[in-house]
């Protein structure tokens, strides 16, 4: 529920639906794409410093460029699902902490203590949907609402990253629908797979 509702918020935001929260959550949303991304640019250049051919390193580039807003999405969605798993651990985890002091302990210290531990479990499995994984998936839901519209509109990514795959593969300049198309799917795959990773149950 909460990757749902978090994952529409995004978009509603996206679309201009929460003026006030719209800029600190581009720059969120911003931010994450440019972490992502960079790690891929430092991918490209530890290939070219290891002697791989222009060629190739266009071809990376290339991909990369169209894939990294989908793939952070993507990667949003798949830590969002991982919290609130893991948040159960994590209160159990506290919750036998606080069973274990109050077995080693006597009075009101282990008594305090073991209400502390049931306490941190509660809020570790209550909070963490709204205030981990609903912003992370508002976040992936965000570069949904912004990136999508714009490649599914145009029918396109860009005649620059077009060009630059052509060169990588054919070794000339060219800029053909059919690869355009191909580049939209690879663009629009990490998007489809965030959306099923949200709503599987």
């Amino acid at each position: 529920m909460w990757l749902i509702l978090g994952a529409a918020a995004g978009v509603a935001m996206a679309l201009g639906h929460f003026p006030y929260l719209a800029g600190a959550a581009r720059t969120l949303a911003g931010t994450a794409v440019a972490l992502v991304g960079s790690g891929g640019h430092a991918l490209i250049g530890a290939a070219a410093r290891h002697g791989a051919s222009r060629r190739s390193i266009l071809g990376v580039q290339a991909v990369v460029a169209v894939v990294v807003p989908g793939v952070t999405a993507w990667l949003c969605v798949l830590v969002a699902r991982g919290a609130m798993r893991l948040r159960w651990v994590v209160a159990v985890l506290l919750v036998a902490l606080g069973a274990a002091a109050f077995a080693y302990h006597s009075g009101g210290v282990a008594s305090g203590t073991l209400l502390l531990g049931l306490a941190a479990g509660v809020v570790a499995v209550t909070l963490t949907g709204p205030l981990v994984a609903a912003p992370l998936a508002a976040v992936a839901g965000l570069l949904a609402g912004s990136y999508l519209p714009t490649v599914v509109v145009d029918g396109s990514v860009g005649r620059p990253v077009v060009e630059d795959l052509h060169q990588a593969i054919y070794g000339r300049a060219g800029d053909p629908l059919g690869l355009h198309l191909v580049l939209l799917v690879v663009a629009l795959a990490p998007f489809a797979f965030a959306l099923r990773a949200v709503l599987r149950k």
